[in-house]
């Protein structure tokens, strides 16, 4: 058995990493993997060798829907003869590409982003764009904001969406592993890309009024544009010595374990995968109350590390303060429903209702 992913490329981002975590837990279950990426980008990740990769080897972003509109002949001899039990198209364009191919009519089209990063201003343009394109699709959202975004927002069929939150590899961080600190000292963990929506600035700006560098380093997990720009900033506070830029990691395991904080800056989160991976080693998280992720993840006692900078900023260092001394037992309740066989089996029992096929 099989299941097919459609997706950009495979290089470092949250969707990629969902969609092998998720192909991860089909394996679980006996199902092995085909991606159908777009663009040429360096591969990331390790990957295992129950997936098959067929790339169109485009580079974006020039012409690209035309460049995908030739390709589609050799998408469609490639999936040809091949039962699949599952099939998901993850971002544009590559939810594109599988609505031109013969498996366009049976592909789950998971939205991994709030719409408002793409439509900031509220197009008119955009919405009847989306609207056609979703049109008597199935639609997967990973948290529940996203799906409430598309239905009240911009009008989608609520009936043709579908809640699924992103999995997570939970059987690999608990495995009893012993990982020395990567650090020499005690560290607060910044851990996404360093662009505008992730927010990193304010991680920085947090740490340095809230003089956590006393105890702490601060260490940004991540690559982006605005890298430099931190850097500058760094310079400009005298903060080098208490400041840090490991780059991306395949692997962040080591780096999670081993923090006594994850703190979560961003301005909007589809779902934020970050936060769970730190509950399920054991390290306490701050969070932004962003739209939309944190929220859903972070619930009941964890829900006072919901922090609003913009509205009161001291009290979200007194947050920050309050984490670091004690924080609340984390028990598997807070992530053990995003296991990825657990979200796998979901899929699946979704796929099969949606689309009417047997086992």
């Amino acid at each position: 058995m099989r299941a097919l992913f459609f997706l950009n490329s495979l290089h470092g981002g949250g969707a990629e990493k969902v969609c092998l975590n998720l192909a991860k837990g089909l394996y679980k279950l006996n199902i092995h993997s085909d991606f159908i990426t777009v663009f040429k980008k360096e591969v990331d990740y390790d990957i295992p060798d129950y997936i098959r990769i067929f790339s169109l080897g485009l580079k974006e972003p020039i012409l690209t829907r035309l460049s995908i509109v030739r390709w589609v002949p050799e998408v469609n001899r490639f999936i040809s003869n091949k039962k699949y039990v599952l099939i998901t198209a993850h971002l544009n364009p590559a939810q594109y590409l599988a609505s031109l191919t013969k498996a366009g009519d049976k592909t789950f089209y998971v939205m991994h982003l709030s719409l408002a990063l793409i439509d900031r201003n509220r197009s008119w343009y955009y919405r009847i764009k989306l609207t056609y394109f979703l049109k008597q699709k199935k639609i997967i959202t990973v948290s529940k904001g996203i799906r409430n975004e598309l239905y009240y927002n911009y009008g989608i069929d609520i009936k043709n969406i579908i809640t699924i939150y992103n999995p997570c590899d939970i059987e690999n961080l608990k495995l009893k592993t012993e990982l020395s600190s990567p650090h020499n000292r005690q560290y607060i963990l910044f851990m996404g890309r360093l662009e505008e929506v992730k927010n990193p600035l304010l991680a920085l700006e947090l740490f340095y009024k809230g003089h956590f560098y006393r105890e702490y380093d601060l260490i940004y997990l991540g690559k982006g544009s605005l890298e430099e720009t931190l850097r500058k900033r760094v310079l400009d506070i005298n903060l080098g010595k208490y400041i840090f830029f490991a780059g991306f990691q395949k692997d962040p395991k080591r780096w999670l374990l081993n923090a006594s904080l994850l703190l979560s800056s961003s301005r909007q989160e589809a779902f934020a995968l970050n936060i769970v991976e730190a509950l399920v080693c054991d390290t306490p998280v701050v969070a932004v109350d962003c739209p939309y992720g944190p929220r859903e993840i972070l619930t009941d006692e964890l829900s006072k590390y919901l922090i609003h900078p913009e509205e009161d900023f001291n009290e979200s260092i007194s947050v920050i303060e309050s984490a670091l001394r004690w924080y609340p037992e984390i028990k598997e309740k807070y992530y053990e429903r995003f296991s990825n066989k657990r979200i796998a089996q979901e899929y699946l029992g979704h796929w099969r209702k949606c689309f009417k096929t047997e086992d």
